[in-house]
């Protein structure tokens, strides 16, 4: 008899527990107003109006977005999540010598390791050129330094030693898992991370109020290729050949939906593991497939390598690709078979705005190397996590209002727009290898991608 009644109370205790999670998800006439309450005379560059909703799933357009023909009880996203805790009063720490920000950089001798060194010295250069331009009496900024271990829970470990440094917030890093554990750590000390490198789509899926993201992700990215491949240049028969890993399996993950949603779903999804010199299974059921587009996922140099078997095998599919292709391993790897190549790149690196071209010049003379993307959003972050420290002074708390607070900022990298998720969803822009080298693509399009409405609420907010 006893352990009916305790099964009784068990069965009505999670009842009321769930009708309590289905009433809390109710929608209402208004949406939770986003927490606008930076301490008087601190206020982010640029701040959203009241009750606004960020544009929903990432900007995706309507005939990509997933379960289109219904509406859901809920979306996520489309607001910030608040922090309500304390701390925005606390006083400054004591005896400040210096102001410190955290770097978690990818182990040198690891996959990432180039992409990683890049992103150093790009914040390098930010913390150098602040420091120069203290004013007497103003505290330095400080860089703390750690490296990362391929051992799964290793970056857990630096962002606990970050707050044993007493950082006031930190930067990093490449690797999506490293990025995800050092998150759930950045929650739980109350430190918030701005993210310059991870392209990872999940990252900001959690909507921890703690990071921000100025490297925009693969979500984006997915976008504007199946925009290219289905509608610009019409394949129906697409094959993707990713990297057996995490990275490959989140990366295409959205690419994948997106082209099934338009109406023509992978025609071969195959996979191969990093280093391989043998594909000659996957290649016969690629022939098989007759594909007219193959997307690619994967370190350039084995990219370039397949590409290049391809093309011997006889197959003549438009090649397609994400940004890492930008870098030399696809092209001298591939040789002419990296003719025609188009991927989605973060901006074109050889304009000419002042900005770009300033820093560039800068960073040429202090590393005698031109920056790429890594180094370029390295310097914006650090820049960034600067920013809030001096207009919010050195409280953790004040920082994360200042940086969660933010819809747009500007760098050398660009424009950028904060969604929902923190996320930068700045438009990607679009290049082909032509005649030896990437040629960007120049129409309002290219610039703008494929259409859709920034917000659901107010199609002009972000503009």
């Amino acid at each position: 008899m006893r352990i009916v009644r305790l099964t009784v109370i068990g069965w009505t205790c999670g009842w009321m527990v769930a009708w309590g999670a289905y009433l809390e998800r109710q929608p209402t006439a208004e949406p939770e107003s986003d927490e606008r309450n930076l301490p008087q005379g601190v206020q982010p560059a640029s701040t959203a109006t009241t009750n606004f909703e960020y544009p929903y799933y990432g900007n995706t357009p309507d005939d990509m977005l997933p379960f289109r023909g219904i509406e859901p009880h809920a979306r996520y996203w489309t607001n910030r999540l608040p922090f309500r805790g304390p701390g925005r009063d606390y006083p400054d720490p004591p005896d400040l010598k210096s102001l410190k920000v955290g770097l978690l950089s990818p182990a040198a001798y690891g996959p990432e390791g180039a992409r990683g060194q890049r992103t150093r010295i790009g914040v390098l250069l930010a913390f150098e050129e602040a420091n120069a331009r203290r004013a007497p009496g103003q505290l330095p900024f400080e860089l703390v330094q750690r490296e990362d271990a391929p051992l799964w829970g290793s970056a857990a470990n630096i962002a606990v030693e970050f707050a044993d440094e007493q950082v006031l917030g930190f930067l990093g890093t490449v690797d999506g898992d490293a990025t995800h554990v050092a998150l759930r750590v950045a929650l739980k000390i109350e430190t918030y991370m701005i993210n310059t490198s991870d392209p990872d789509p999940t990252l900001t899926e959690t909507q921890v109020p703690w990071l921000t993201r100025v490297f925009p992700d693969e979500r984006q990215q997915s976008v504007r290729l199946a925009d290219l491949a289905v509608r610009q240049y019409q394949c129906q028969r697409i094959v993707v050949f990713r990297e057996s890993s995490r990275p490959g399996r989140v990366g295409v993950m959205h690419f994948i939906n997106f082209i099934r949603r338009l109406g023509f779903p992978p025609v071969q999804h195959l996979f191969f593991k990093p280093g391989d010199q043998d594909i000659s299974t996957q290649l016969e059921a690629i022939q098989a497939a007759n594909p007219d587009a193959i997307l690619f996922y994967g370190q350039p140099e084995d990219v370039g390598r397949f590409a290049a078997q391809f093309r011997a095998a006889g197959i003549s599919a438009r090649f397609f690709g994400f940004d890492r292709l930008m870098e030399d391993g696809y092209r001298l790897n591939a040789g002419p078979a990296a003719e025609g190549t188009t991927i989605t790149y973060f901006f074109d690196p050889n304009r000419t705005d002042p900005t770009w071209v300033e820093f560039a010049a800068r960073f040429e003379k202090r590393f005698g190397a031109k920056p790429d993307v890594y180094a370029a959003y390295g310097f914006d972050g650090a820049n960034l996590m600067m920013e809030a420290i001096d207009r919010a002074g050195p409280n953790r708390f004040r920082i994360r209002d200042y940086l969660a607070n933010l819809d747009d900022w500007a760098g050398v990298t660009g424009p950028m727009k904060f969604d929902g998720r923190w996320d930068n969803i700045a438009p990607f822009a679009v290049a082909s290898f032509r005649d030896g080298e990437w040629r960007f693509e120049t129409t309002s399009a290219a610039a703008e991608g494929p259409p859709g409405p920034l917000s659901r609420n107010d199609a002009q907010r972000l503009k």
